[in-house]
């Protein structure tokens, strides 16, 4: 009988009221508050129990300890970390050139670290006004001085911007890019600290000079330079005595001569150019065949033939004493013996073929009786 009768509707939902917009400012105004007070909490923390005590400094030994911590924009009683290592880091570079790179640690709870390296002085570079710029072997200028301080003196890079604390761009000349390119060459041979110059006037004729004894004309910086030195120092610690002193220097054909000098005429090589080199008709390499001027030509010719019909003055000419005379007899010292590249082992060996020492070519030795075995 109560078929008829509706089931009563389901209650409603009370909707869950969302909070206004006041209520949501509220709490992230308390939010903001107390990350606030945190943050005022920590400084003050850090301020009161964090001061710098102690500054330690460690691989120093162009400056004295307190010329970097003078030359720091930290003091002692300074907040432990409020202010950024970087930029302290950078000036402290620009305010002390020979300083290569700094490291700065914090030790809790009152010390500050500080771990350097420093550049060395690796060569000077004249300034028109006459002093001399000491520049390290990657190219950062060090110092300004009035003398060459006796470093080895790099002639062609006069025209290179020079700034103290700054390094020498390399794309701002190509005479820099073949002094960075020498001297990592060099520090991989171990002779950067023989070097006695580098004369990069004409980066065609690139001249190195090494431990007051030996004019390393490399040609141009390419990529055999690292090879053309590899081999040079191994004819120089291996196959010369310790008395030789004179010019090395590759032929068209790709071998090495070497041309007995003096001193002076090695140091000389640092400070002229190729073309005054010329002039003076004692160029590196005229024709590729001997490096000889067609007059040094004729009187090797002639001491040849006197040499092969007279016993006696072959003998004279090996004489000591004429060693270290190059106007006596030119043709003692220009034809020397070359070395064949090919005798040379590029896997580290060093190893030269004996046999080669005693077959000079006849078109190529003018008198072989002063070099024989």
């Amino acid at each position: 009988m109560n078929e008829n009768r509706k089931a009563p509707a389901p209650p409603r939902r009370k909707r869950r009221r969302r909070p206004g917009k006041f209520r949501r400012a509220l709490h992230a105004l308390s939010r903001a508050v107390l990350l606030l007070l945190l943050t005022a909490a920590a400084i003050v923390m850090m301020t009161i129990f964090f001061k710098v005590n102690t500054i330690s400094v460690e691989g120093a030994e162009k400056y004295s300890v307190e010329e970097i911590t003078n030359a720091l924009d930290i003091s002692k009683g300074d907040n432990l970390y409020l202010w950024n290592k970087m930029k302290v880091q950078e000036h402290l570079l620009e305010k002390l050139p020979y300083l290569d790179s700094v490291r700065i640690r914090r030790h809790l709870p009152d010390a500050l670290v500080l771990t350097v390296t420093e550049c060395h002085a690796a060569a000077a570079v004249k300034a028109e006004d006459g002093s001399y710029y000491y520049i390290s072997s990657t190219g950062k200028i060090l110092e300004q001085s009035t003398s060459d301080g006796g470093l080895a003196v790099v002639t062609g890079l006069e025209g290179a911007q020079m700034q103290t604390g700054e390094e020498i761009a390399p794309q701002t000349d190509a005479a820099v890019s073949a002094y960075l390119e020498i001297m990592q060459a060099l520090g991989e041979q171990q002779m950067a600290d023989d070097l006695q110059f580098i004369n990069l006037q004409e980066l065609t004729d690139v001249r190195i000079g090494c431990g007051g004894r030996f004019d390393l004309r490399i040609g141009a910086v390419d990529s055999d330079l690292s090879y053309r030195i590899r081999f040079a120092q191994t004819v120089m610690s291996e196959r010369l005595s310790p008395s030789d002193i004179g010019r090395l220097y590759w032929d068209d054909e790709g071998r090495m001569h070497f041309v007995p000098e003096t001193a002076e005429e090695v140091a000389r090589s640092g400070s002229v150019s190729g073309a005054a080199d010329a002039m003076n008709t004692i160029a590196q390499n005229p024709d590729g065949e001997n490096g000889l001027t067609d007059s040094q030509k004729n009187n090797a010719q002639t001491s040849t033939n006197s040499s092969t019909t007279d016993s006696s003055d072959t003998t004279d000419s090996t004489d000591t004493s004429d060693s270290t005379d190059t106007s006596s007899d030119d043709t003692t010292y220009y034809d020397d013996s070359s070395y064949d590249d090919s005798s040379y082992d590029d896997s580290g060996d060093y190893s030269y073929d004996d046999s080669y020492d005693d077959s000079y070519d006849d078109s190529d030795y003018s008198d072989e009786s002063d070099y024989s075995e």
